[in-house]
């Protein structure tokens, strides 16, 4: 009898930690370290194929076509792996990608005392969009294919994301405009997983661009980046951390450039004391772009490290 109540504790205790007020976790992340290090705010700025979950109108208005990966050493031993491509052909774009979170030891107990097993939480996205430049905007779409598993329970479901966007002065400008994650969820056991849906508006400028005297092969360019973000859905514990960001906030970032190769940023977002600060650093040819991210948490929590690859072709 005993037993039998603290199975039943665990597995509600369980679905109601993780499902029923915490969201569909990796749809809260942004996959990449480029975006990472400027607090997530790309609503406005093209970053290959992981502009999917950001804005996909995006997907057009990169320069390149490009392969994309990404690894996020996440709080709580969660791993977050990301892979997608972006196929750029004049005015439209054609993207795929697979995104991952989870973490595969927590503790099983039905009565105290020492664990009897252990389970896995994990949460995949698979993504297809389609994006195109009219010129002076340009509009894009997603439809992401969803999977969760907590415990013995496993859930599916589908959102979609749309999105439009635009340059402007030479480039110099741009804006953009998303609503993410809106779809549904299938019972995990007693309730469907939340999804984060959010309407987004955002817009990065290149404040200054100068040469150095004396030094032509050094330009420095710095931009600026900034979103505003409004939850249309309220989704707790975000992150897999403990916090609840009340209504609309921003994020923040900003980026020094050097000479097209080296890549200096920072990021903020307000009403946020759990990760309100980022930094990243970029390095890049012709083809290959490397990408690092450092997100401290407070509250002890951790620091998580991301890394990232893009290669143009």
């Amino acid at each position: 009898m005993k037993t039998g109540f603290f199975v039943l504790f665990f597995s509600i205790s369980s679905t109601v930690l993780f499902a029923q007020g915490s969201g569909f976790e990796v749809l809260s992340i942004s996959p990449t370290p480029y975006s990472l290090s400027k607090a997530e705010a790309t609503t406005s700025i093209s970053e290959g194929s992981a502009s999917i979950f950001s804005n996909p109108a995006l997907l057009s208005l990169n320069d390149h076509s490009s392969i994309d990966l990404g690894y996020s050493f996440w709080i709580a031993n969660v791993n977050n792996i990301f892979g997608g491509v972006n196929f750029r052909n004049e005015q439209r774009a054609i993207a795929f990608s697979f995104y991952t979170s989870g973490a595969d030891d927590y503790e099983s107990r039905n009565n105290p005392g020492p664990p009897n097993g252990e389970f896995s939480i994990q949460y995949i996205s698979i993504a297809a969009a389609y994006s195109y430049d009219f010129k002076y905007f340009a509009l894009g779409g997603a439809f992401q294919y969803l999977n969760e598993e907590n415990f013995t329970y496993q859930a599916n479901g589908y959102a979609f994301n749309f999105g439009i966007a635009s340059e402007l002065l030479d480039e110099m400008v741009r804006v953009g405009a998303s609503v993410t994650n809106l779809g549904e969820m299938e019972k995990l056991n007693i309730n469907a997983t939340p999804l984060p849906t959010n309407f987004k508006a955002g817009t990065s400028v290149d404040v200054l661009n100068f040469t150095p005297p004396k030094n032509d092969d050094l330009p420095v360019l710095l931009t600026a980046y900034a979103d505003f973000v409004h939850p249309l859905v309220e989704t707790d514990d975000k992150d897999y951390a403990d916090y609840t960001v009340p209504g609309s906030y921003f994020n923040l970032g900003l980026s020094f450039t050097v000479a097209e190769v080296l890549q200096i940023s920072g990021g903020y977002k307000t009403q946020n004391n759990v990760r309100p600060i980022s930094f990243g650093a970029a390095f890049s040819t012709d083809e290959i772009t490397f990408n690092y991210a450092l997100v401290p948490f407070n509250t002890g929590y951790g620091t998580v490290h991301s890394i990232g690859i893009q290669y143009k072709f």
